[in-house]
């Protein structure tokens, strides 16, 4: 029916003196489930979606957005979009995709997930509330313990023979304990994520949640100083997806990335190869085409340490005079075009974490930060963000220390990586869905009492 509806808006379209048209439309379905104490604590279903209409007129491109399609939604996008166009002065030129290239068919649709028993997804939550409680006497409660199924599909359609859809979905468990010893209280993650319920592992996330949680108790400051530091594989990968923003050609163009002018020329150590594979299998990011309709490509943004390629969509490819890397981004489709990579993570090492922390006399193992975004530049690279983690003296992880602050410039610490681990981990806390093995640094400021 929605389809019928399209023609109907582009012949009104065509009448209306627009040259091109598109309609991205994009729908979502979520559930959420929380148990607290043994009970559900929360039980939501909901469905969300619209479409956003984006025209050329007057070699402008006009835009708008609606959740309704009816007859009188049609004629405030047709009204909105021509309004849109007549206003914009940018000199810029503008078109929409032709549907050409080689489209990857990914299957990252699991059509058994919403028929799997929901009594055992409660269960799942019930009984992974029970283990961590049964895990340690220190674990007194879960300030979270969830599980979240979604569901999402969309679709680009234009006037110029771009015809594309995508249908994908997921499910994630997640608890968070709260620990207490002393007077001290911590909290953990753990979680476990992918497209089929009764793949997820209740023994990961517990583990996972206590040992983050129970291995903080105690934490202290340390003394101020200058030393090594391992940076383990989720930081790590939080902290470069803080950056991913200066691979945008956007950026570039507009002076607003230390990278301009640096393709071909070596920005890290030769230990790090940056790759974006929108096609890996059972990744939570992956696509077949961006947000414009282009066909998505696996990539090197870094080669052994090289500058490869900046990320382009449709716009920027057009000013840098090369072809769109089928990155163009939509936060939903109420957004406007941006960049942004997926499943992008850095090759890991051929090291193991153990032998690696092993190589260090004495420094710091950073395992999580806080306040990241609010804490780094990223135009300059340079950062001071307040973080968590372990001293490590003699080869060996020592005293969990908290309260401190590691600052540093981005550039120069992808130029002091002396180590890169095999211990690759895609977070959902980064940005991207971004994935990184552990590392270390030849030296870096810590800060603390």
């Amino acid at each position: 029916m929605i389809r019928i509806q399209i023609d109907s808006l582009f012949d009104k379209g065509r009448a209306k003196g627009f040259t091109a048209q598109e309609v991205y439309y994009q729908e979502n379905k979520k559930l959420t489930i929380s148990v607290f104490e043994g009970q559900v604590d929360k039980f939501t279903l909901s469905e969300d979606g619209g479409l956003s209409y984006r025209v050329i007129h007057g070699g402008k491109m006009g835009y708008a957005y609606s959740e309704r399609f009816d007859d009188e939604a049609m004629d405030l996008l047709l009204n909105e979009a021509h309004g849109n166009a007549e206003v914009i002065e940018s000199e810029d030129e503008v078109f929409l995709h032709d549907g050409s290239g080689t489209y990857v068919e990914i299957d990252d649709f699991n059509p058994e997930l919403t028929k799997q028993s929901m009594d055992d997804k409660i269960k799942f939550l019930i009984d992974l509330e029970n283990d961590l409680r049964a895990y340690d006497s220190r674990i007194k409660r879960l300030s979270y313990n969830n599980y979240v199924e979604v569901e999402s599909s969309k679709f680009i359609v234009n006037t110029e023979g771009l015809d594309v859809e995508d249908k994908s979905n997921y499910c994630m468990a997640y608890a968070m304990p709260v620990v207490e010893s002393d007077g001290d209280t911590r909290t953990g993650l753990g979680y476990d994520i992918g497209n089929d319920f009764y793949a997820l592992s209740r023994s990961k996330i517990t583990e996972a949640a206590a040992r983050e949680s129970l291995g903080m108790l105690g934490a202290e400051p340390i003394s101020s100083k200058t030393c090594p530091i391992v940076l383990k594989n989720e930081a790590f990968a939080q902290l470069f997806s803080a950056f991913m923003g200066i691979f945008s050609a956007d950026r570039v163009q507009k002076d607003m990335s230390a990278l301009k002018g640096k393709i071909g020329q070596k920005i890290a150590v030769d230990m790090i190869t940056l790759i974006e594979d929108p096609h890996m299998s059972g990744a939570m990011a992956s696509a077949s085409f961006d947000a414009e309709g282009v066909p998505t490509v696996p990539k090197r943004l870094i080669e052994n340490g090289v500058l490869k390629t900046y990320l382009y969509n449709l716009k920027t490819a057009k000013k840098g005079g090369v072809n769109s890397t089928g990155n163009a981004s939509k936060g939903s489709y109420k957004g406007t075009i941006g960049t942004a990579p997926s499943n992008i993570y850095i090759e890991p090492g051929d090291v193991s974490f153990d032998e690696m922390v092993s190589s260090i006399d004495e420094g710091v193992l950073i395992v999580g930060f806080q306040g990241l975004h609010a804490g780094l530049d990223s135009i300059s690279g340079d950062f001071s963000l307040q973080c968590h983690g372990f001293e490590v003296g003699n080869g060996k992880i020592g005293k969990p220390v908290s309260q401190i602050t590691v600052s540093g410039n981005f550039f120069e610490m992808i130029n002091e990586i002396e180590r890169v681990a095999d211990d690759l981990i895609f977070s959902i806390m980064a940005n991207d869905y971004m994935g990184a093995p552990s590392i270390t640094i030849k030296k870096m400021a810590i800060s603390g009492i």
